[in-house]
């Protein structure tokens, strides 16, 4: 659990702006933390920021990279499998194809296609 609060402090500390929607949770509501970072990605490709977006995305994706299992996880199911959630089709299609590949192929195997 360690690492993943430490991948969240390094969030917090990278992206100042998320660490204001983060802090509306408990420190233990590790979850809701980073499905906060997930849907403010998708809010920055909604208000037509895709460099703030792709900024998080690629920090995302640098992060599986050596990544323990427990964070790997954490980040598939509380961070891609809730991109793109409720987004309309104009920033679906603005977004994904800026999504790394390692994210994606995540978002696939959960939910069985693209968005």
């Amino acid at each position: 659990m360690k690492t993943i609060f430490n991948l969240l402090d390094d969030i917090s500390i990278q992206f100042p702006e998320i660490k204001a929607l983060m802090s509306i949770y408990d420190e233990d509501e590790t979850s809701f933390k980073m499905e906060a970072f997930s849907k403010a990605t998708t809010q920055a490709f909604a208000l037509g920021n895709a460099e703030q977006a792709l900024c998080y995305l690629n920090y995302m994706a640098e992060k599986l990279i050596n990544a323990k299992a427990k964070v790997i996880e954490h980040i598939d199911v509380y961070y891609v499998e809730t991109l793109f959630w409720g987004a309309s089709p104009h920033t679906i299609a603005l977004g994904w194809p800026l999504v790394p590949e390692s994210l994606q192929t995540l978002y696939i195997n959960f939910h069985g296609k693209a968005p």
